[in-house]
């Protein structure tokens, strides 16, 4: 290769590697359920540092510094926690069990440090605010029987006519700052009496123009909207961040975000159906598939845990989800066995890199013969079929062999921690929960709900595991979606 045409591939890889990597001034720190904290980035006189911490004792909470590193980048007074000269640290944001915090620490001598304040971080007040409403196009309930033969054979009552609307809404990123997001809602028409609010979230796109408010057919959100929208509910489907009306790179697997953007939807949808007094009957519904599964658990966890006053849910049907990042999902990377769905990995590795800042060299992640076309892959023009056909199957030819053996040996490692913090499974549901998985996913292991079933049981909520038997991730989806149907219908109040 020329070094003309070197220097460009080089160039267009740090162009592209902007999208995957945090800025200096945005990253999330990480304190792990063994009491380690993480900061990616600590600015002290100057410099920058990668510093690592351990509880050494719980009460008062000390802190010992076990590792301390100078990142190669410029210093900016955005960097993510502030040393002054007492040693004393500021952190604006630390994730704790999927939680974020800020926190200071004060030194207390000999690299120890006390925990002295961890609050809450306060939620954008603009949230759920509705920016925009366009009408995408309207079907009968002819024609909608005509498009969709599933519903006569699964002796759907479609009743009403549905007209789909795209809507840009107000919601909040990774760091607590206000973003902008869309998704798409469907409204039967005509009705008189109350309908039900059904929040259905979408499984795992890579391509923008996937996006259900792009194109409803490509994730199956037209079978939510108009089957269910024909029936009398009105149906919501969130982009998610990184899609539609949202820039940047999808913060995949990202509990807080997915459930934020689920839960600001139904806000803006809420408040838009009080404005032309739509009648709403105050039942609301969450169901979705793959990573929809997972992201319909994170925002039923959301709202029980943080809105219980605002939101009631009647039922949830979280379906496939990959519950248990750190010890399913991790597992199944570390197996040895080809990987089933390869694009899912890097996917998580790369959003995960652009929250928490693990590095800023890609290659210290990401196999390096293998790390320019994975950042290309991942820039929102290709499926996720496309992307599987360009990796290798195998997690030592994905990943950094030093990624992989701090992860298979146990050491520490802030991706471990990351996975830790956004499992989504260590809660106790209020609302009636039913989880739907294939035994034979190959995709999303059956055991991520059996872990998070079993957690759910033994903390006397209302669940049930529904074991579905086809034969894979793909062919599970329409069986599970009309399992849940089933399940809504007997609890629903339909007008």
């Amino acid at each position: 290769m020329h070094t003309y045409t070197r220097l460009i591939h080089l160039l267009w890889l740090i162009a592209l590697m902007v999208i995957c990597l945090p800025s200096i001034a945005r990253a999330v720190a990480l304190f792990s359920e063994e009491s380690e904290l993480f900061l990616p980035w600590a600015s002290y006189q100057g410099q920058v540092y990668t510093v690592r911490m351990k509880q050494e004792d719980e009460n008062p909470p000390v802190l010992q510094l076990t590792e301390i590193h100078s990142r190669e980048i410029s210093p900016t007074p955005g960097a993510i926690a502030t040393v002054d000269d007492d040693l004393a640290v500021s952190i604006p944001l630390v994730s704790y069990r999927g939680e974020l915090y800020n926190v200071t620490l004060n030194n207390t001598g000999q690299g120890s440090f006390e925990i002295a304040n961890a609050t809450p971080v306060p939620v954008s007040t603009d949230r759920g605010t509705a920016l925009s409403v366009t009408q995408m196009e309207t079907k009968t309930t002819a024609q909608i029987a005509t498009e969709y033969p599933l519903a006569i054979l699964a002796g759907l009552n479609l009743r009403y006519d549905v007209a789909v609307y795209r809507i840009s809404y107000q919601t909040q990123d990774a760091f607590g700052n206000s973003a902008t997001a869309s998704g798409v809602i469907g409204v039967p028409l005509g009705i008189q009496a109350g309908a039900p609010l059904l929040s259905f979230q979408h499984g795992t796109i890579s391509s923008r123009a996937q996006a259900p408010s792009i194109n409803l057919e490509a994730t199956g959100a037209d079978i939510a909207l108009y089957l269910m929208g024909a029936r009398g509910y009105l149906v919501v489907v969130p982009d998610y961040l990184g899609f539609g009306d949202s820039d940047g790179l999808h913060p995949f697997m990202h509990a807080k975000t997915l459930a934020w953007s689920v839960i600001d939807l139904i806000r803006a949808a809420r408040a838009l159906a009080t404005d032309n007094a739509f009648p709403l009957n105050g039942q609301l519904f969450l169901a979705g598939y793959s990573e929809g599964g997972y992201a319909t658990m994170a925002a039923q966890r959301e709202i029980e845990t943080h809105h219980a006053d605002e939101l009631t849910i009647t039922a949830s049907a979280p379906m496939a989800g990959a519950y248990d990042l750190s010890g399913t999902m991790l597992q199944q990377v570390l197996s040895g066995d080809p990987l089933p769905k390869p694009m899912y990995y890097p996917y998580v590795l790369l959003a995960y890199n652009a929250i928490y800042g693990f590095d800023d060299d890609i290659t210290s992640l990401l196999s390096r013969e293998i790390a320019e076309t994975v950042v290309e892959l991942f820039d929102g023009t290709h499926d996720s079929d496309t992307i599987d056909a360009a990796l290798p199957s195998s997690s030592n030819e994905l990943f950094a062999l030093t990624l992989i053996n701090a992860l298979e040996s146990g050491s520490y490692h802030p991706l471990r921690t990351a996975l830790e913090n956004n499992d989504v499974y260590r809660w106790t549901p209020v609302s009636p929960t039913r989880l739907y998985h294939c035994l034979d996913d190959e995709r999303v292991p059956y055991e991520n709900s059996v872990v998070a079933t079993d957690y759910f049981a033994a903390a006397g909520a209302d669940i049930k595991l529904e074991t579905l038997f086809f034969s894979n991730h793909t062919d599970c989806a329409i069986p599970a979606l009309l399992n849940g149907n089933t399940w809504f219908d007997t609890l629903v109040q339909l007008p």
